[in-house]
């Protein structure tokens, strides 16, 4: 008898859950919003931490060359820079001071450096050469996108050691700043 039992119960139980399809039916549910606030993103890296020119970069036996101010060395492909925003945006290239410090109270200003930048499409043969300042409010972009995106420039630069600059170290910095385009 008791095996009867169980046997009508597991019938009972099988019929209740497996036989019998229950149409489950969703009784509550939550929700929630979804706020997005994407902010403005400018974004600009450089591939050095330092731009160093030694003596053998002013060899006029090599790529230097020699003219009526001083010598004239030059590095090409210098530096790659990545300049990136979700807006239009422009790119500056200053030096953070006029000067770079040298010994013995000695200064090299920086507008004796100059620079041009390549687009990964161009030649650099094509870009124009822009004289190293501090940033001021006269001086333009040097790269300038309409369009929101990313780009990959070189940068070439030239050094010039005039015949009064003291021999030693300078030191000083170059500052790459992208700011959105306005207007």
């Amino acid at each position: 008898m008791n095996r009867w039992k169980w046997m009508i119960l597991c019938l009972l139980l099988l019929f209740v859950f497996g036989i019998c399809p229950a149409d489950a039916q969703v009784l509550d549910r939550a929700e929630i919003r979804v706020i997005v606030t994407i902010p403005q993103i400018l974004w600009v890296r450089v591939n050095a931490t330092e731009l160093v020119f030694s003596e053998e970069d002013f060899d006029t036996t090599k790529d230097a060359v020699m003219t009526e101010e001083g010598i004239l060395a030059s590095k090409l492909d210098a530096v790659q820079i990545e300049v990136a925003g979700n807006v239009p945006h422009a790119l500056y290239i200053s030096a953070s001071a006029d000067a770079f410090a040298g010994p013995n109270n000695t200064s090299l200003s920086s507008s004796q450096m100059q620079f041009r930048l390549i687009s990964s499409a161009g030649s650099s043969a094509e870009s124009p050469w822009h004289t190293l300042g501090t940033r001021n409010a006269r001086q333009g972009p040097v790269f300038s996108s309409n369009a929101a995106g990313r780009n990959v420039l070189r940068m070439d630069v030239q050094l010039l050691a005039t015949w009064l600059d003291t021999p030693g170290t300078y030191r000083g910095s170059i500052v790459y700043t992208v700011v959105p385009l306005v207007g």
